[in-house]
């Protein structure tokens, strides 16, 4: 046996190619985007800018949330335009809730002014859901009139919550007013 340093453990570099057999389900080929849109406004959204000297990222959607009330159900309403859109990419039921999860949670946190935003800076609901898509894509059959029917329900009762609560904190912050 040989003593060469080059194959030594501790500074052994790698003179291969490490090929995948079977690719996982759900993957595409380096370089492929599942969804080229989705990943596109997911980063416009979550990290479209770096703040200079850092490696602190951030998009469009904490910004957005700085307009009172609107803003976080503007930037939810565009995350759930593209959980519904994930659904032609026949992701498990499993995989949708926690997309709508993530876009419930960005939604009723970022509503609380300063640390909601600070919340979604470092949060990134959107980009965390393209990394579900793309973990999961084309593990679940054909998609059916039930799946479209299953995330309607499913945006739609997110965003009821979500109004719900912005009713619920529109009203306490009036009413500590006394405006009406």
């Amino acid at each position: 046996m040989e003593s060469d340093p080059k194959n030594s453990r501790a500074g052994r570099t790698a003179d291969y190619i490490e090929l995948e057999v079977l690719p996982s389900p759900g993957r595409t080929k380096q370089g492929d985007d599942l969804d080229p849109l989705i990943k596109l406004i997911s980063r416009l959204l979550d990290t479209v800018f770096l703040i200079p000297g850092t490696r602190i990222r951030f998009g469009l959607e904490p910004i957005i949330g700085l307009i009172p009330v609107l803003g976080d159900q503007v930037t939810s309403l565009i995350s759930a335009a593209l959980l519904y859109r994930s659904v032609q990419h026949r992701l498990p039921k499993i995989a949708l809730v926690h997309m709508a999860l993530n876009i419930f949670i960005n939604a009723v946190v970022g509503m609380i002014p300063v640390i909601g935003d600070l919340f979604v800076l470092w949060y990134k609901p959107n980009i965390r859901n393209y990394r579900i898509l793309e973990r999961y894509a084309g593990q679940s059959s054909a998609v059916t009139r039930g799946d479209w029917f299953f995330v309607s329900m499913l945006i739609g009762s997110t965003f009821f919550l979500i109004v719900v609560v912005t009713l619920v904190l529109v009203y306490a912050t009036l009413s500590q007013f006394r405006w009406w």
